[in-house]
């Protein structure tokens, strides 16, 4: 065994703390280690089918007084190229591709001074 060899289940165990660490905080659900599919050497990772957490993603909208919220969503997949042999030379990428939100309107209400109206 080369001493570099790295048992598959760390490499997905590595994968999936780095994809959970950025993206962990939007997903509706922790990573399933099955559905990761990881090429440590090639520095690739990829999951599909993830669905997203409307309440997290709500509340970043309400934060940006968007007019819309979402009502549902998932990401068809997410792809990671880390290039290990040249990390402090080359950038990491994540690419997000197959994003679906159901969005509805959403109109927030007037800020109150806390005065009422009185007739």
């Amino acid at each position: 065994m080369p001493w570099f060899y790295i048992p598959e289940f760390i490499k997905k165990r590595a994968c999936r703390y780095l994809l959970q660490h950025y993206l962990g905080q939007l997903l509706e659900e922790k990573i399933n280690l099955d559905d990761l599919t990881v090429d440590l050497y090639k520095g690739t990772g990829t999951i599909t089918n993830v669905p997203l957490s409307q309440e997290a993603i709500n509340k970043v909208l309400e934060e940006l007084s968007a007019p819309v919220r979402v009502t549902s969503g998932f990401i068809g997949r997410v792809s990671l190229r880390i290039p290990w042999s040249a990390l402090l030379r080359e950038s990491c990428c994540v690419e997000v591709a197959g994003l679906s939100l159901t969005v509805v309107p959403h109109v927030s209400p007037p800020p109150s001074d806390g005065t009422e109206d009185t007739v």
